[in-house]
């Protein structure tokens, strides 16, 4: 049996450059972002912002609780 060189997984699989060189496709354009995705950041940026504004603001009250 003949060795193709080193393969170093179980599944050695030839690389096509068709598969790395295609030609992308100029008729589809920006997909537009999902309004659920988009309401979900929007939430995540808020809630992260409220913490941080939080935390600074009562920092100081949380010092005896910790110690």
């Amino acid at each position: 049996m003949q060795e193709e060189g080193p393969c170093f997984s179980f599944n050695c699989r030839h690389v096509r450059l068709s598969r790395i060189l295609r030609p992308e496709d100029t008729d589809t354009g920006e997909e537009p972002i999902p309004a659920s995705r988009m309401l979900v950041w929007t939430l995540v940026w808020i809630g992260v912002l409220a913490g941080v504004v939080l935390y600074f603001k009562y920092a100081r009250l949380l010092t005896p609780l910790i110690g």
